[in-house]
């Protein structure tokens, strides 16, 4: 039988796909679709009325049209209610005074100098600067003042500060965004109203003391098992957060599958070794799973397990058995109705995603398995093993390509040892946990035999995440090519249901191939010029998206040891655009703020060459940079007066520095590269962070040719630069600043928008606007801005 046979199923997906639907469209009237789905409700259940003009075919169509109308409105309402939300609506630098309980117990860093993490406020009552908020019933991450005592998960806490937006993302996109990465509040103070209390705050006070039991027992490894048990991250130092991403063990820190089935097989078996009857066993496990899930969150990927894990022990109890694909279609059911934005969550897509490949392609790739390699007590484990990694990999890289932009193959075999280490780990943790009040010294060894567990499984992610090709870069194809491609798997599946096994499982991925393959070349637009100056917060980054699709970077960002932009924001604005090269890198200057980044992305992403003026300077972030150039192989080319550098009809033209200026320079700015754009009518000017000194020789040797449709404003809109003659010169309709918030240099300069104004420049702002793009049409006859 199809997949797709089982009523739930089709009903699942006629769901899910209204319910993107109206996460996409913004016009989609969450009341009309609702009134929609009335009539067609009505006329697919009293069949009886319409008689044989309703055939059952036609009578499951009404239901599905229906079910989809019905996940349509709930999208588009889950759009509206996430725009009204008071985290959406908050304005940066909005002084807040909230009232809520602490959803996570706070410990202070023992370094003064170590940054406060940000941990989770669920908030009762708020008020802002403007008056009281609204319905703000929500849960919003805070960073508590430096000198706050020890706090448990609990207790209730009125926090005064001021609301901080986060960087915007690199690519908005046309879906929305959860308000819980809106921002933050950065608190000034914080008051204890009220201690912890088990009757007020149950799940938060078990939560705390589970917590504070994983640090007694396991003080060297409590991040990791707090991220493995309770789902908690913010404690967990994120170098060690990238190595599981780069070793392909990330979902090994979601609460899920794993996790939630070792939970319910080890309370069924210490009920049934108790002598509870079968029955009660599971209804007590059921009930305890629900608890666990409670006490951590809900996280809407352990909800996933837990319901399918309760459906299966139901079927059990009710000796009904159930198709898996059902049971997964009723969780994804329950999951999307209660929360339509959770169809957006990358945790989610991995949860079932890696559940639904291993329920497609186990059976198949274990058959082709030769036998004598899948018998005995050593070669089973290890064959099944082996072929659950590749499943999961296989229906996983793609979620994982989409929002993350790489791949890594090196999980295949590193699941191998993580997975059994994996629960080796969580049984000690609980059992320790379960032991402690009753036996505290058995409860020690056992943390004893768990750290061993948890320390076997660091070094096993270490050593994946240094395999040489083991994790990679990829270009983020666009959504609707992973639509098509699903699409064209489901419709192999359905269309050869009738046919051999093995030849579906061959048409299926062939199907998804020719998508991916024939549908762009069909859908390919002439394409001009695509100008995006990356908000990377303070510092420049200026991607160039050539009519030919290629791509040239002007400045990488900057860099400090919590901050890379080069790895945090432009390569994943180059990959998710679908960049797999640069043609070339150019750096107006050796300032961290525009360098900074350089190295991550060359280490990331091929590039072509580097060009920058060539000044000596000896900062480390520079030598740094120059070593990874050598190191990837990148070839060097000095930035200097009227070179030009040409690609797909894209000119680039270098007006500064010139090489009298290169000998004592007084800053570095002195000598940052200015460079003319043109393609066809369409000119723009980039002036990294040059002082008004540069301007006025610029404007004495090139005069009008420096008349441009777009101006990049010199540093950062430095009241240094973009002088009143240099903006009479160039003219400019627009004029970008490329700029942090709450910058320390105070940019933009009140004195430099003032004489934009006087000119009448339209000013766009990376602190406010986010990434702004500029579109030039095929030939450069026309240009446009992108609204944000």
């Amino acid at each position: 039988m199809s997949a797709l046979r089982p009523p739930l199923v089709a009903a699942s997906l006629a769901f899910l796909a209204g319910l993107l639907a109206g996460l996409r469209v913004e016009t989609v009237p969450p009341g009309a679709a609702l009134l929609a789905v009335l009539p067609l409700g009505a006329a697919a259940l009293h069949r009886p009325v319409l008689g044989a003009a309703m055939s059952r075919r036609a009578t499951q169509a009404a239901l599905l049209g229906a079910l989809a109308l019905a996940g349509a409105g709930n999208g588009a309402q889950a759009r509206r209610d996430a725009a009204r939300d008071c985290r959406s609506i908050l304005a940066d630098g909005t002084k807040l005074s909230l009232a809520g309980a602490l959803a996570a117990d706070f410990a202070p860093p023992p370094d003064t100098t170590e940054r406060i993490p940000l941990l989770p406020l669920r908030i009762e009552r708020a008020a802002s600067s403007r008056g009281t908020i609204g319905r703000c019933a929500v849960e919003v991450r805070v960073r508590l003042p430096r000198g706050t005592p020890a706090l448990a998960a609990g207790t209730e806490l009125r926090v005064d500060g001021e609301w901080r937006l986060l960087p915007s993302p690199v690519d908005r996109g046309r879906w929305p965004v959860s308000p819980a990465y809106r921002g933050y509040m950065l608190s000034k103070s914080a008051t204890v109203t009220a201690p912890v209390e088990l009757a007020r705050h149950p799940m938060l006070a078990l939560r705390g003391r589970a917590e504070r039991q994983i640090r007694r027992l396991f003080p060297r490894n409590a991040p990791l098992a707090d991220a493995l048990v309770l789902g908690r991250r913010e404690t967990m130092d994120r170098a060690v957060a990238d190595r599981f991403a780069a070793s392909g063990l990330v979902h090994l820190l979601a609460i899920s599958g794993t996790h939630v089935a070792l939970v319910a097989a080890a309370l069924m078996l210490l009920a049934r070794v108790a002598g509870v009857r079968r029955d009660a066993a599971v209804w007590l496990t059921i009930a305890l799973v629900t608890l666990y899930l409670a006490m951590i969150g809900a996280p809407p990927s352990a909800v996933r397990s837990g319901i399918m894990t309760a459906l299966t022990l139901l079927t059990l109890v009710l000796q009904r058995p159930s198709s898996p694909w059902s049971i997964v279609a009723a969780a994804g059911f329950a999951i999307l109705a209660l929360d339509p934005m959770a169809a957006l969550d990358a945790g989610v897509q991995l949860s079932f995603a890696g559940v639904l490949g291993i329920m497609a392609l186990r059976r198949a790739m274990l058959d082709r398995v030769p036998l004598r390699l899948r018998e005995g007590k050593v070669l089973r484990p290890l064959a099944e093993s082996l072929v659950v990694s590749v499943a999961a990999f296989v229906a996983t890289a793609p979620v994982v390509a989409h929002h993350f932009g790489q791949v890594a193959p090196v999980s295949i075999l590193a699941n191998l040892p993580a997975i059994p280490l994996t629960s080796l780990a969580l049984v000690g943790i609980g059992a320790a946990c379960a032991l402690e009040p009753l036996a505290p010294g058995l409860a020690r060894l056992v943390a004893d035999g768990a750290s061993l567990a948890l320390g076997l499984l660091g070094k096993v992610v270490d050593a994946a995440a240094a395999v040489p090709g083991g994790h990679a870069a990829v270009a983020r194809p666009q959504w609707w090519l992973w639509a098509a491609a699903a699409i064209a798997v489901l419709l192999a599946l359905e269309w050869s249901a009738g046919m051999r096994r093995r030849v579906r499982w061959a048409l299926a991925p062939l199907a998804a191939g020719a998508a991916f393959l024939l549908l762009p070349l069909a859908a390919a637009p002439a394409r001009g010029l695509e100008v995006a100056f990356i908000d990377i917060g303070q510092g420049d980054a200026i991607a160039l998206h050539t009519p030919g699709d290629r791509w040239v970077l002007v400045d990488a960002g900057p860099w400090d040891e919590d901050f890379d932009a080069g790895a945090r924001r432009v390569l994943p604005y180059l990959r998710r655009h679908g960049a797999r090269r640069l043609e070339a890198m150019v750096l107006t200057h050796p300032h961290v703020d525009h360098i900074g980044g350089a190295a991550a992305v060359m280490r990331g992403m091929h590039v072509g060459r580097m060009i920058e003026p060539g000044l000596a300077f000896g900062t480390p972030v520079y030598l740094h940079t120059l070593t990874a150039a050598e190191s990837t192989h990148v070839q060097w080319t000095a930035a200097r007066q009227d070179r030009t550098l040409h690609v797909d009809g894209v000119e680039l033209t270098f007006l500064w520095p010139a090489a009298d200026v290169l000998d004592a320079p007084a800053d570095a700015n002195d000598i940052s590269a200015v460079i003319r754009l043109r393609y066809g009518a369409f000119s723009m000017l980039l002036t990294g962070d040059a002082p008004d000194f540069v301007e006025h020789a610029l404007v004495a040797r090139y005069g009008q040719n420096l008349r441009s449709a777009v101006l990049k404003a010199g540093h950062h809109g430095s009241r240094t630069a973009s002088s009143e003659e240099f903006l009479e010169t160039v003219d400019p309709a627009l004029a970008v600043i490329s700029c942090g918030r709450r910058n320390k240099y105070g940019h933009p300069a009140p004195e430099t928008l003032a004489r934009l104004r006087a000119e009448g420049i339209e000013v766009a702002r990376t602190d406010e606007d986010g990434t702004v793009v500029i579109d030039v049409d095929p030939g450069g006859r026309a240009w446009h801005r992108e609204e944000p």
